[in-house]
């Protein structure tokens, strides 16, 4: 009986049993792993997506169609007598690109475009922050600047005020180009320059611009109608020159 007994026993050897169970879990483990590295990857893209400004320069442009915008009473460099071709400069102060095209592009076309009188060169505020953010206040100061002073001084503070971290630091660039510090302070309380920095930013985005920066290069007609073609991003100088040429042999 008793050897019957031990017969029907079932022996169960927890050495084998421990590596398919030792499998199941580490591939438990690697699955999480990836699931989590996936979704980390996918936020950081989402935000690349709205926080960034653009950045391509790659040295085409983008040249789908023609593109409206409008010479307005902004600040402007040239000759509108001369002039037959207007670039039209959208720019944030907070953007990198912004500021690689103020002073690595800009220049160049300064030298070979604007100051012979062929073209005009407009710029415009199109701030990607909020009112209340330095970005903005520091594009409302650009304008004040310009309605206080002019072109010549405004053009100035375009090159000085990128990435400026304060209030305070911003008056001190426009105090600094002569501007005069009480009239300043009103001009900054003035709200219809906010009305007027939104009008350029919805006159951008009519023209495709979606981040800074962003140009329209096109002939000038009549009521200051520029139309042409949109550079969306800080491409070299090399793409303006051919876009410019392009316009001028309209």
């Amino acid at each position: 009986m008793a050897e019957k007994e031990k017969k029907n026993e079932v022996v169960v050897n927890l050495d084998t049993l421990g590596i398919p169970i030792a499998i199941v879990l580490a591939g438990i483990i690697i699955a999480s792993v990836i699931y989590f590295i996936n979704k980390n990857q996918n936020v950081n893209t989402a935000d690349a997506g709205t926080k960034g400004t653009v950045t391509d320069d790659s040295g085409s442009s983008d040249t789908a169609g023609d593109v409206v915008a409008y010479l307005g009473d902004d600040p402007y460099l040239g000759n509108k007598d001369t002039a037959k071709v207007a670039v039209i400069d959208f720019s944030d102060y907070q953007c990198g690109y912004c500021q690689r095209h103020a002073k690595e592009t800009y220049p160049s076309i300064k030298t070979n475009f604007i100051d012979t009188g062929k073209i005009v060169y407009v710029f415009k505020e199109f701030p990607l922050s909020s009112e209340g953010q330095i970005g903005f206040t520091t594009a409302h100061a650009a304008v004040c600047v310009f309605n206080l002073a002019g072109n010549d001084a405004y053009a100035s503070f375009h090159k000085d005020a990128f990435f400026l971290t304060s209030e305070s630091a911003v008056k001190k660039v426009a105090t600094g180009l002569g501007v005069d510090g009480g009239k300043y302070d009103s001009c900054m309380k003035d709200s219809s320059i906010v009305e007027e920095m939104n009008a350029d930013r919805t006159e951008g985005s009519n023209a495709g611009i979606s981040g800074t920066p962003g140009f329209v290069i096109g002939v000038i007609g009549a009521d200051g109608k520029v139309t042409g073609k949109l550079i969306a991003g800080a491409y070299p100088y090399e793409t303006f020159e051919e876009t410019i040429n392009e316009m001028l042999n309209k």
